[in-house]
This record gives C-alpha cells, structure tokens and sequence, in this order.
C-alpha cells in the first residue's frame, strides 16, 4: 500500500512540473505575440500618424483660396525636392519636406506633364496625381468664375487674372475682345482719339466674369464706369475744359503716384500747375507704363529709362500722354476733378516705407528734400 502510494505521488509531482513547464512555455509565446503585436500596431499607427501629417500639412496651408486652379508643370529633369519648393512657392502645400517624404515612401517617380492642381488637396493626392497614380477626373465646365480688379492695373493685368480665374481662350481672348467690343452705346468713349484703347476705361472691383464671353465682361466694366462717372463729375469736368479722357489720363497717373488716399488731390494739383505753367509732366508712373512686361508691368525706371522715346514718356513730351497708363478707382478721379489748389510743382517720395510725399514749390526746395529723404546731396 505504501508503494503503491509513493507511485501515486511521483506521478502527480511529474504532472504538475509537466504543467508548469507547458504553462511557462504558453506564458512565453503569449508575451512575444504580444511584443509583435505591439511593434506592428505602432508601426501603423507611425505610418497612418505620418500620413495624418502629410495631410494635415497640406490641409492647413490653404484657407480662402481653396479649390483654386494651379497650372503645375513638372518637366524631364525635375527632383522630388525642386518640385516640393515649386510647390510651396504655387501655395499648393505648406512643407516641401511632407512631398518629398511622401516620394520616398511610395518610391514613385515624377512623371513629365502639365497638370491641373488644386489648392486644398493633399500631399498624397498631389503626389498620385503628378507621379501617374492617379488620373484627374473630367474637371466640369467653369461657366462663371468671381474677379477683383484692384485700382491701378493696367489692362494687361486684368487680362492675366481673369486667365487665370478660367476664362476660356484666357489673356489672348480678353485683350482681343479690347479691340473688337461694340462701344457705339457708350457715349463717355467718344472723346477718345483715333486708336486709343479702353485702358482706363475698365473700372476696378469685383464682379462675376463669364468663363466663355470675354465681350461681356469688358461690358460690365464699363457699365460700371458709366455708373460711376456720375453726371455731376461729368459737369465738373466740362467746368475745367477736361474731357473724359484728359481726366482718366490724370486720374491714371495720380492712381500709379500715390496709394495714399489723402495726397491724391495734393498730386494731382502739382500736375494740373505744371499744365497751366506749360511744364512737362515729369511722371515716372508714365516710363513704368512704357517699359513693362508680362511678369513686371511695373518696375521702377532708371535714369537711362528716363530717355526712352514714346508718346507716353512724360520726360520727353509736352502736355499729356495719348491715353491712360492704367485703370484708376473713384478716388483718384475725384482727385483729379477736385484737386487741392495750391503752389507746389514737386514732390519726392521719402524713402522710408511709409509711402509718403515731401512737397515743394521751388526747385531748391526740391533739392533739399531729396537731400533729406533720398540721402542724395549735392
């Protein structure tokens, strides 16, 4: 009995090392599953965080201007992060480094192309759509698109923008409809010389172009300038023996002069004394007007610029240039209809960020402010 008891106790003592051994051994393979588990749930948590960045980067670049069309071209020899900066520059993402992060993760190659982008996409959309990933859908047809035309643009720039808004045929359409437009119903057009254009006539705001007829847009902006050019400042115009368009040329000039409101009839006083004291004009604005280019319309004229020969180079004509150099706002034609009277025949801009005017009737007087303001004695 004895023995058979001690057999008992043997096997049941090799039992529960037996189930210890497969309980350690459970234990074990149950914390490396979770230890893989683990390691793999953070790895997607790192790439889908990674991803969520990307995004978000993108995301919070834009805010108004979402939706808006880029024209992106990515040529043979572009590198991932060129194009980062190119994009960044275009206000399409915010970080170059989440696109080229992006390229290297999906080890996809830039594929050479022109293509439509929008402000508000991805990184990852971006980046599918310019490597091939994706094809853009059938963008729907634009019929309208909003404009704001700022005061002082000359017809040129308008033409830029509504091109770049989606009017069809785009710069070239719009300035060949310039030409072409029905002006037969608008009577303050027909004080135009021969072969002067509607520079000037096109009134800064915002309006609701149509995407597909260029002529009818030219025809709200001068619906609007009619609208504007109230019959009151109509009369106090023929009071001064100016016509519509002698009071357009000057207001163009006072737009491009000065962006303070409160000099604006100061200016266009000096210019209306130098007229009644046969003076020329002497207008920068008017050399800007002449040597501009698509991409700088308006650089600041050097001295050799000063020489350049034109209608429209106020150095070197007498009287009043053949048409307007830009498209001024309401103020600056009532500038010009009610300027301040005064003895002033120059002025200078101080060179100190503010944008302001230093005036003076005499040329001593000039040469001192200059002295001052521009450093420039002697």
């Amino acid at each position: 009995m004895a023995s058979e008891a001690y057999d008992r106790d043997v096997v049941s003592i090799v039992n529960q090392i037996s189930l210890a051994r497969e309980n350690e051994i459970v234990v074990r393979a149950s914390v490396q599953f979770l230890k893989i588990a683990t390691i793999a749930t953070l790895a997607i948590v790192t790439v889908l965080g990674g991803q969520r960045f990307f995004d978000y980067a993108m995301d919070r670049s834009v805010a108004a201007d979402v939706g808006d069309r880029v024209r992106f071209v990515v040529s043979e020899d572009d590198q991932p992060d060129e194009v980062g900066d190119r994009l960044e520059a275009a206000g399409l993402i915010r970080f170059p480094l989440a696109f080229t992060t992006e390229m290297r993760l999906t080890n996809a190659g830039l594929l050479p192309g022109e293509y439509t982008l929008r402000k508000g996409m991805t990184v990852s959309e971006i980046a599918d759509r310019i490597t091939g990933q994706t094809v853009a859908a059938a963008e729907p047809e634009v019929t309208e698109f909003k404009i704001t035309i700022p005061e002082g643009w000359r017809v040129e720039q308008i033409a830029e923008e509504a091109e770049k808004q989606g009017l069809e045929g785009g710069y070239d359409a719009f300035m060949a409809a310039t030409k072409s437009i029905d002006v037969e119903n608008y009577l303050f057009l027909q004080d135009r010389p021969d072969r002067a254009g509607l520079e000037g006539y096109l009134f800064p705001n915002t309006y609701t172009f149509d995407a597909l007829d260029p002529e009818y847009n030219i025809r709200l902006m001068l619906d609007e300038f009619n609208r504007q050019y109230a019959p009151d400042l109509q009369q106090r115009a023929q009071k001064m023996n100016l016509t519509t368009h002698d009071v357009l040329i000057l207001a163009s000039l006072v737009e491009r002069e000065t962006a303070v409101v409160e000099e604006r009839p100061i200016v266009a006083g000096v210019y209306i004394n130098r007229i009644n004291s046969g003076w020329r004009l002497d207008a920068d604005p008017t050399v800007q007007y002449v040597i501009g280019e698509k991409g700088n319309w308006w650089t600041q004229p050097s001295g050799e610029d000063l020489e350049v020969e034109s209608p429209y180079n106020t150095y070197k004509i007498d009287g009043l240039p053949p048409a307007p150099i830009a498209n001024p706002g309401i103020a600056s034609i009532q500038a010009v209809l009610f300027s301040e009277v005064h003895d002033f025949m120059y002025f200078v801009g101080k060179d100190d960020g503010t944008n302001i005017h230093a005036f003076a009737v005499t040329e001593d007087e000039q040469n001192a402010n200059i002295c001052q303001y521009l450093d420039r004695c002697g």
